[in-house]
């Protein structure tokens, strides 16, 4: 009894060379069914072809032939996924093989029935649910890190403005010689003796030799009687002979109110420079020279 059930849901046409078969003959639109061909055949025949349509019913798919070598040939198998987009009954054409003809197999295609007091009702619109902190997390972390560094860049333009820039101011020492004989010159220039400045003359004079004296060779000479300067000079290894004259001569003109002679201010003068170059350092001598 069983046997003969399924042989009535699964129908199949068997003959002694050909079968065919589907695994449901009851399906709802747009189900799937698969329709398997299986025939033993002699060497050089093959199955029937079917391009995109088995009857009514659309080929989905299809599979390779299968094939197993018999004693009297061949036995090829192939199936194929079968569908309906309506409802109704459909038959699977009888499959024409030689001498074999297959019968032609029914497909009931139903549709989906629907209760007759069901209700029609419109499609729902998508839920709004509220964001979560979870969801919103990631771009509250972007933001943050978007505002730091926007901060992080605006204070370093703001502090780089302000920080000063350092300079190192190259001071130039000139020599005491150098500061000397420069001033010599200028009180050359000025021509102090030749227009009765006489005082003038020798109270610069005396300044700037002993303002030499101090800060080249290092020996106390602003606020110290002349004989002291020329003490601590002659200690030193210092021919002061010359510059006796014209220490002495400078302390006459500025303190006795002497009038030296035109040539004793010129001599005056000379002794000066001779003086410094004198002992100036030896370095710069050698340079000079």
């Amino acid at each position: 009894m069983k046997k003969l059930l399924i042989l009535l849901l699964l129908p199949t046409a068997m003959f002694a060379q050909l079968s065919v078969k589907v695994d449901s003959t009851n399906i709802l639109i747009g189900d799937q069914i698969n329709f398997s061909i299986e025939a033993n055949i002699l060497e050089g025949d093959s199955l029937p072809h079917f391009t995109d349509t088995i009857g009514a019913l659309e080929i989905v798919s299809r599979s390779l032939v299968d094939s197993i070598k018999t004693s009297e040939g061949w036995q090829l198998t192939q199936s194929y996924v079968l569908t309906v987009w309506d409802s109704g009954v459909y038959y699977i054409p009888s499959v024409r093989f030689k001498s074999f003809v297959s019968d032609s197999i029914a497909v009931i295609v139903n549709t989906i029935e629907m209760a007759e007091d069901a209700e029609l009702k419109d499609i729902k619109a998508p839920i709004h649910t509220p964001i979560s902190f979870e969801e919103l997390s990631p771009y509250l972390l972007a933001l943050l890190i978007l505002a730091l560094l926007i901060y992080a860049i605006r204070w370093y333009i703001k502090n780089r403005e302000k920080t000063p820039v350092k300079t190192e101011t190259v001071k130039i020492i000139i020599p005491p010689y150098e500061i000397a004989l420069n001033e010599l010159e200028k009180l050359n220039a000025k021509k102090l003796w030749q227009e009765n400045y006489v005082k003038e003359y020798y109270s610069e004079l005396s300044e700037i030799i002993r303002t030499y004296i101090e800060n080249g060779i290092g020996t106390p000479a602003m606020e110290i009687p002349t004989q002291e300067i020329l003490f601590q000079l002659h200690q030193k290894g210092i021919d002061t002979i010359k510059l006796k004259e014209l220490l002495t001569r400078a302390d006459l003109a500025k303190f006795a109110k002497a009038k030296p002679l035109q040539i004793e201010n010129e001599e005056s003068l000379k002794i000066g420079y001779d003086f410094i170059h004198q002992t100036k350092p030896q370095k710069e001598i050698d340079d000079v020279e």
